[in-house]
């Protein structure tokens, strides 16, 4: 009976020894943490003059206004009079976090800059810069970088190009004072026959294996013939020690090219994940010699996309932006080619893709589709607490013509949707920004 005692102890001691070394080689993905829910808040919208802006498409005129809720209660927010003119000193596209903004700015700084919004008891809302830190070596352009946030969002990863784009650097900054707490060049060189990376790429952190994923393109070097096509790359980078893991070319019947190549994600969101850490990524491929919208997924445990996966078929164009809006979910901004391929087309509109099986619909108030809008390089939608605020409308067709811009507030939970504020007319409407107050 001792010597069975003896053997039943000594196989457990063994089973146990053997899930350990499984655990300590193949760890188990940890899930997504819940979206963070904000206690006091306030909402940053951004209007342009005359055109729509983003990416330095507008140069007349840019302003915010911080307002405190995006309710049918709510008076009509106006613009004429009032507001911040940021169209001198900073950009549209930035980086956001809490309270505050991270930028290369506009003024010629040559450094990052942090800064937030703050209102007086008068309702005066004015710039308040929190730090401002010049570049070390690796010299960024505005607008031309992406980024990631770290070790519990303390640190901040900035990614650009260098070299008229021919190598890619990096940057790690201290959250608190913009500090540049290290930085270097990806070891990725231009494959044989390609020119140039492109400007910035993507870049995002993946909670679930704890990497920084990396998507750029590769450019035909000039004199190539015209069949020659861009190729896009997935780079797997240890946070810790900014080395590339791995590398690995996208076939261009996967995704020819993600959105926002060129100037990340500081205006637009496309890159999104789900609480199982699945990894989504908005992008294109050529159908019919036109470019249409795809959606891909690197499943968790994976470092590649899943080629045989697509939250976005059957596309009418490009798809602009999309945003989790959790059970399964996702908000898409997508333009309809039929309908105008410009900046200012009004061909561009909201749905809900439900990512089970790729099917969409359009976001609807009282059973009528939301307006088509204006506006490539927007972000008129934001998602807080359990709701998207979507904006629509407010382009600028001459003074009979102009529409009031107007949110739409989506239920994530119920898909009910309810009118919100409208904005004063006469700007061009292009994004939302949910701002901690605190």
């Amino acid at each position: 009976m001792k010597e069975l005692k003896k053997c039943f102890v000594i196989l457990a001691f063994a089973l146990v020894s053997m899930v350990m070394a499984v655990s300590c080689h193949e760890p188990v993905p940890e899930p997504e943490p819940e979206p963070v829910v904000l206690k006091d808040y306030n909402f940053d919208l951004f209007v342009c003059a005359v055109k729509h802006g983003g990416m330095s498409k507008n140069k007349n005129g840019t302003y915010v206004r911080s307002v405190s809720a995006l309710t049918a209660d709510q008076p009509r927010v106006e613009f004429t009079g009032k507001g911040i003119d940021i169209t001198e000193d900073y950009t549209l596209e930035s980086i956001t976090r809490g309270k505050y903004y991270y930028q290369v700015p506009q003024k010629a700084t040559g450094g990052f800059v942090k800064f937030h919004i703050e209102r007086d008891a008068a309702g005066e809302e004015r710039i308040v810069e929190d730090a401002e830190v010049p570049f070390k070596d690796n010299v960024y352009s505005a607008r031309k970088y992406t980024h990631a946030w770290i070790g519990d969002s303390t640190t901040l990863v900035i990614v650009g190009t260098a070299a008229k784009t021919t190598k890619i650097i990096w940057s790690k900054l201290a959250e608190s004072n913009m500090a540049v707490q290290s930085e270097g060049t990806f070891d990725i060189s231009l494959p044989e026959g390609f020119g140039a990376f492109s400007t910035s790429g993507l870049l995002t952190y993946r909670k679930s294996d704890g990497k920084l994923y990396y998507f750029y393109l590769t450019k035909p070097a000039a004199g190539l013939s015209d069949a020659a096509t861009s190729v896009t790359h997935i780079a797997v980078i240890d946070p810790a020690t900014m080395k590339v893991e791995s590398d690995t070319a996208v076939p261009a019947s996967v995704m020819e090219e993600t959105a926002g190549s060129a100037y990340g994600e500081l205006m637009q969101n496309m890159i999104m994940q789900d609480e199982a850490g699945n990894l989504y990524v908005a992008g294109m491929i050529t159908v019919n010699d036109q470019e249409m919208g795809i959606l891909r997924r690197i499943p968790v445990g994976s470092k590649t996309f899943d080629p045989s996966w697509n939250g976005f078929p059957n596309p009418e164009g490009k798809l602009l932006t999309v945003q989790y809006l959790g059970d399964g979910k996702a908000l898409s901004y997508s333009r309809d080619e039929s309908l105008g391929t410009k900046i200012d087309s009004k061909s561009h509109f909201y749905s809900i893709i439900n990512l089970t099986d790729g099917s969409r619909s359009r976001v609807k108030y009282n059973g009528t589709d939301l307006q088509y809008c204006g506006g490539r390089f927007s972000q008129r939608s934001v998602v807080v607490n359990g709701k998207a605020y979507i904006g629509v409308g407010g382009e600028v067709e001459g003074e009979a013509e102009a529409t009031y811009p107007t949110i739409y507030i989506y239920d994530c939970k119920t898909g009910a949707v309810e009118k919100g504020v409208e904005l004063s007319k006469g700007f061009c409407f292009d994004i939302i920004r949910a701002m901690e107050t605190e």
